[in-house]
């Protein structure tokens, strides 16, 4: 049970000024060589403990600080870890489960991040944030029926497949007691709009705990889906930086070569511009090399610690969903594009956003406009 003195700390600690000292402080003790300053003093301490979950990062500070508390400081620590633990084996357990639903009806499906991406790139595997969803890629023309599928499970869409296939890039669905699930037939919210369906030529078997086998991304194509995920998510969670910035530094050369081609093809260099932003801002390391390929975007001076900073801040709880703070958000959205061609296409989904939230629950009456922007037919 959370404590009275829990919640006040917890208030203090969203407050913008505490939230950006709490980052830092967590930021300089995920370094690969801890900078223990956080365990320093217990204003401090205390701060990153109350701190650590919303930004998604509570296994990795309890795992760095464990060897240098005791008492109920360790007490926490064991907490959390185990609490981790349980919460990625219930993932694992749901994943497995959605996957052999979706296999039963011949529906091939990539996972996406979440338990399988913890299992290959943290050690222990539980110290990745635990998964409040489960995301898996499955082509478009497989969507209904996907849908169809998990409906049969239990789970509910969250929005009609008529307004998501216009607005969004994955269906959500909902369920009473697990995890929701996330089927995407793109790979983010951008302007790209890069369709998952090509994506299968290149992906790659992977064996569940249990011995089901199911797909992953082609390491290239991992690596430029979770820079799009973090700049889809308007930096929303710390920890996507921190997966980035892990995922990025344990890749061969090569593979980071081919996820930064991959994303100049598809016109996504303003998303991994402001990624190394990110990286550069909080731990002093760059993400990209200084590479010819990636030339200027027609709004490259933008991309700055300015414009990334607005994106962090740009997340409140209180006003999350609504129709202004998602016309802001499309408009950091904008400000990442590479060509004026993506700025067009992206004041297209602008306008489309618009539309849907001022006629409401309207919308099954009428008629998508005609300025809808046609979906790209490349892939990554």
């Amino acid at each position: 049970m959370v404590s009275q003195r829990d919640r006040v700390t917890d208030v203090i600690a969203t407050s913008d000024s505490n939230r950006q000292r709490a980052v830092d402080l967590v930021a300089a003790l995920l370094r690969d060589k801890p900078d223990l300053t956080a365990l320093a003093s217990p204003d401090s301490w205390s701060l990153v403990k109350a701190t650590a979950p919303s930004l998604g990062v509570a296994a990795l500070v309890a795992y760095a600080a464990r060897p240098h508390v005791a008492g109920e400081e360790r007490a926490w620590c064991d907490r959390i870890l185990l609490q981790s633990w349980q919460r990625h084996d219930q993932s694992l357990a749901q994943l497995d489960s959605v996957v052999a639903t979706l296999e039963g009806a011949g529906i091939p499906a990539i996972c996406l991040k979440g338990p399988l991406l913890a299992k290959r790139h943290y050690q222990p595997w539980f110290l990745r944030k635990h998964s409040v969803d489960l995301d898996l890629a499955v082509r478009e023309k497989d969507l209904d029926r996907a849908c169809e599928m998990l409906a049969r499970e239990g789970y509910v869409l969250a929005a009609p497949l008529r307004r998501t296939k216009v607005l969004s890039y994955h269906a959500m669905l909902l369920h009473s007691s697990l995890r929701r699930v996330e089927l995407h037939f793109r790979l983010s919210s951008g302007a790209s709009d890069i369709p998952v369906d090509d994506l299968f030529e290149r992906a790659e078997r992977c064996e569940l705990p249990g011995g089901r086998e199911t797909w992953l991304l082609s390491p290239p194509d991992e690596l430029l889906y979770l820079v799009l995920h973090l700049t889809g998510d308007r930096f929303a969670n710390f920890f996507h930086t921190c997966e980035v910035r892990r995922v990025w530094a344990a890749s061969p050369v090569e593979v980071r070569r081919a996820a930064i081609q991959r994303g100049i093809e598809h016109h996504c260099v303003g998303a991994l511009k402001i990624a190394d932003v990110a990286c550069r801002s909080l731990w002093g390391e760059a993400l990209l090399p200084p590479d010819p390929l990636l030339e200027k975007t027609w709004l490259d001076r933008r991309l700055n610690e300015d414009l990334y900073k607005a994106f962090a801040g740009w997340w409140k709880p209180v006003n999350a969903l609504s129709l202004s703070n998602r016309l802001r958000g499309r408009w950091l959205d904008f400000q990442l594009t590479d060509r004026p061609a993506d700025a067009f296409r992206m004041a297209q989904r602008l306008a489309l956003t618009a539309w849907f939230g001022l006629k409401g629950a309207g919308w099954r009456t009428a008629k998508i406009p005609r300025s809808a922007p046609a979906r790209s037919k490349r892939c990554a």
